[in-house]
């Protein structure tokens, strides 16, 4: 079958997708039920929702930062042994909070090893993201595959807080943690193990010209972030004002909905861009994107009620999966052959960057026309 006429079933009934995704997806789904058991967990443990709050900062912080470090060992050693070895350092620190948060541990304890766990997060998704070049190597299909990838995840996190939220109802959040620890334990480890990640050997030659020195400083792959930023800037300013937005008028029920209406907008508009054909270059279509976000998102500005609300993020989250879409495109075809996996986590590391800058920058700006 042809790739630019086949269909979402067709990419996943390819030879080795099924498996491979699927036990990515099993482990990626881990990280949208942890922010929750974790802070509860320990805002349990310690009586204190300050040492919670910094708990779950050490952990996004390191999971972050080091997020290039990982990207490096895997192009470096291979995915295989470094996706392994992560995995079960990661799960095994989770299962530890877990056990000393229920023998009541201390705060500082439990806060290192949030951090711990944090560093060893495996780059489950910016793996597979890599793997699809193997799995649908020609462009058509690997943009259907990056597009079903895109729409997947943001489900994952559209529901993982909410599945994580009705299970601490009837399980404690210590025990809660090993949920997502036998998940990212179980996929990952099966992920590591599919013949796509066996495929990602070692390099061959660290003395490689192509190899060295930091991708940042290679221009044009830099440029190719910046899009990634912008996408993750309108995400952390869009978290930031729409609670605010509704204080006092629905509260944060309204501000969950018109929040999960983003969400699904992004779902339909990777659907959208993975299964039609569009005309332009990658850096055309990402400028386009890129501006089709800032004006949708801009309307916010005279938005109000839940409804407006809704519908202006909705259509606003219909450019945000396609941006990051084509960001994964140009960063399989930037990044260089051997440096594939550093090159696709510095999407995501560009993604959260902006969102960590736009939250920040909404919430002084707010504050000042607030007046508070």
């Amino acid at each position: 079958m042809s790739a630019s006429t086949a269909r979402y079933v067709d990419v996943l009934s390819r030879p080795g997708v099924p498996m491979t995704f699927g036990a990515a997806l099993i482990g990626r789904a881990a990280y949208a039920l942890v922010f929750l058991p974790l802070f509860y967990a320990v805002a349990e443990a310690t009586d204190s929702v300050g040492l919670a709050g910094t708990a779950v900062a050490a952990y996004g912080a390191t999971a972050s930062l080091l997020a290039p470090v990982r990207a490096w060992a895997i192009d470096r050693f291979g995915a295989r042994p470094v996706l392994t070895a992560l995995t079960s350092l990661f799960a095994g620190s989770l299962t530890a909070l877990a056990l000393v948060s229920v023998l009541g541990g201390g705060g500082v304890v439990l806060i290192v090893l949030a951090g711990v766990a944090g560093a060893f997060a495996p780059p489950l998704g910016p793996t597979m993201r890599v793997a699809w070049g193997e799995l649908a190597p020609d462009r058509a299909w690997l943009r259907k595959g990056l597009s079903l990838d895109a729409v997947v995840e943001e489900l994952l996190y559209l529901a993982g807080p909410a599945v994580a939220g009705l299970g601490l109802t009837v399980i404690a959040p210590g025990p809660a943690l090993l949920a997502p620890a036998a998940l990212v334990a179980g996929g990952g480890l099966i992920f590591a193990a599919t013949p796509a990640i066996g495929a990602m050997g070692p390099r061959c030659d660290p003395a490689d010209s192509r190899d060295h020195g930091p991708l940042l400083l290679d221009g044009r792959f830099a440029r190719s972030l910046f899009p990634a930023l912008v996408a993750g800037g309108v995400v952390g300013t869009i978290g930031v004002a729409v609670p605010v937005m509704f204080t006092g008028s629905g509260g944060s029920a309204a501000a969950g909905i018109a929040l999960g209406s983003f969400a699904a907008g992004s779902a339909v508009g990777g659907l959208l861009y993975g299964g039609l054909p569009i005309p332009g270059s990658p850096p055309r279509q990402l400028t386009v994107l890129v501006l089709a976000l800032l004006a949708s998102a801009s309307a916010l500005v005279g938005a109000s009620g839940i409804i407006a609300v809704s519908a202006v993020l909705a259509l606003a989250g219909m450019f945000f999966a396609p941006v990051m879409i084509v960001s994964y495109l140009a960063a399989h075809t930037s990044g260089g052959e051997h440096r594939r996996n550093a090159a696709t986590t510095w999407v995501n590391t560009s993604h959260n960057l902006g969102s960590s800058a736009g939250s920040v920058l909404a919430g002084v700006l707010l504050q000042s026309v607030g007046g508070g």
